[in-house]
């Protein structure tokens, strides 16, 4: 790819699926101003419990989306077009079969889940609520999830940005009449999700059945063992990264609920609508790298590769310094717009200032992870997703618990990304190293042909 080529596919990319990845969030911070301000406090807070439980669902749809993207973009850069076909038939296959094992296992686990999060009394019966309708739904949230990807590596990501557009529309206008209008509880932002997620699922599947060129066909199932593996396999990692959000959400809920202080946990709920809603654009930068940087691996073009990267880290510690500076200008702005007031109020941006430091810290991060799984380099990606949730982030939020009591659990995240940054820094510069050696032999095969 030419340097020019490079520049402008990164712009096109990284821009939509930013707005493609805060759409998502939105859905969620959508549900929240309603449910706190039409319903109560609590009930942000059981949405806030219960996410946990969502995430797995969507991180599914996305792990095995991204996954089988990968393995699409790759046979691209190869210049296997009609191989890539294939694979993406199989991902979708692959999405239908892991949306029947989500719905019945997390039916079936609900309720022991939430109680193990620490539900109980009120807060325990509306998550029931929302969750049920939620799970019933799995496989639009699985779907909705898993074919946006298919369409960013079909170079249709423009279009993937205009459905979710409209999907978030069709969200808003749906939580407006049932709660506003009809004055319906809880369970009405559970189906004004999943009717956007509805339609995100058939927008997407008409796009990619209308398409010109390497449009969907039925000839193109077929099913193919080798290619569910590493669908898979590589999908492990986008899993981990749409996931490890919601697992810190865990933590952190579970180290709030341990205090016995309802405002804690609502504060909590707080920084995850704001703070956390702001991070999911870092995750946009990352995943907008994808297609680019996997192409670029197929076809060998190490000096593509490398623009990609130094562009992706370049814009997200960027866009994490805005982000940081935005949040410390406007966290007093939050407890009004969710509906918060005196104490709850003053404990929430007090929360909001202590954690927002860590945005500073999470755009390289992010770029870590998407990059190395891009490129092939599934050890590194899965150290940087998974260390944090498995062994970090639990390590620091007890520690910094006991020295600083509440204010520890919103320093956790500030030490645990500035901890991953010095990680990846370390893993970059190793990889150059591979890079270099890689170039130097594929020139030497090259000379001697």
């Amino acid at each position: 790819m030419k340097t020019g080529s490079v520049d402008e596919k990164f712009a096109k990319y990284v821009t939509s699926s930013m707005i493609t990845m805060f759409l998502q969030s939105a859905y969620s911070i959508i549900d929240g101003l309603f449910v706190s301000n039409l319903i109560s406090e609590t009930a942000l807070a059981a949405i806030n419990v219960a996410w946990p439980i969502i995430a797995v669902v969507t991180a599914v749809g996305t792990g095995v989306g991204c996954g089988g993207a990968v393995i699409m973009s790759t046979k691209q850069g190869e210049g296997k077009y009609e191989e890539s076909n294939i694979v993406r038939a199989n991902v979708i296959a692959a999405l239908l079969a892991a949306s029947v094992v989500c719905t019945i296992m997390f039916l079936f686990l609900l309720t022991p889940l939430l109680k193990m999060m620490g539900a109980e009394g009120e807060l325990l019966r509306l998550s029931q609520i929302y969750v049920r309708i939620m799970i019933s739904g799995a496989a639009l949230q699985i779907f909705s999830c898993g074919l946006t990807p298919l369409l960013r590596n079909d170079n249709r990501t423009v279009s993937a940005m205009v459905i979710m557009v409209s999907g978030l529309l069709i969200n808003l206008s749906m939580d407006y009449i049932l709660m506003a209008i009809l004055g319906c509880g809880i369970e009405a932002a559970a189906i004004a999700s999943l009717c956007a997620q509805a339609f995100t699922t058939a927008g997407c599947l008409v796009l990619l059945t209308i398409k010109k060129n390497n449009a969907l066909r039925f000839g193109q199932f077929q099913m193919c063992g080798e290619y569910w593996k590493r669908i898979f396999r590589t999908g492990v990692s986008p899993f981990g990264i749409s996931l490890t959000p919601s697992l810190l959400i865990l933590y952190h809920n579970v180290a709030c609920l341990s205090t016995g202080n309802e405002l804690v946990v609502s504060a909590y709920a707080l920084i995850s609508s704001t703070v956390g809603s702001y991070r999911i654009l870092l995750i946009g930068v990352a995943e907008g790298l994808q297609p680019l940087a996997s192409f670029a691996n197929g076809a060998r073009d190490f000096a593509a590769m490398r623009r990609i990267r130094n562009k992706a880290i370049g814009t997200a510690v960027m866009i994490s310094v805005l982000l940081f500076l935005f949040t410390v200008a406007t966290a007093r702005c939050y407890p009004a717009l969710y509906g918060y007031s005196d104490e709850a109020a003053q404990i929430g941006v007090h929360a909001v200032l202590m954690t927002a430091p860590q945005l500073i810290f999470t755009g390289l991060v992010r770029v870590a992870n998407s990059f190395f799984y891009a490129v092939g380099k599934d050890r590194y990606s899965m150290f940087m997703i998974y260390f944090d949730p498995v062994v970090l982030t639990p390590i620091m939020i007890r520690l910094l618990l006991e020295l600083f009591g509440f204010d520890g659990i919103w320093l956790t995240a500030v030490a645990t990304q500035f901890l991953l940054n010095v990680a990846a820094v370390k893993m970059f510069l190793r990889h150059e190293k591979e890079i270099r050696l890689q170039e130097q032999k594929f020139e030497a095969v090259e000379s001697e042909i």
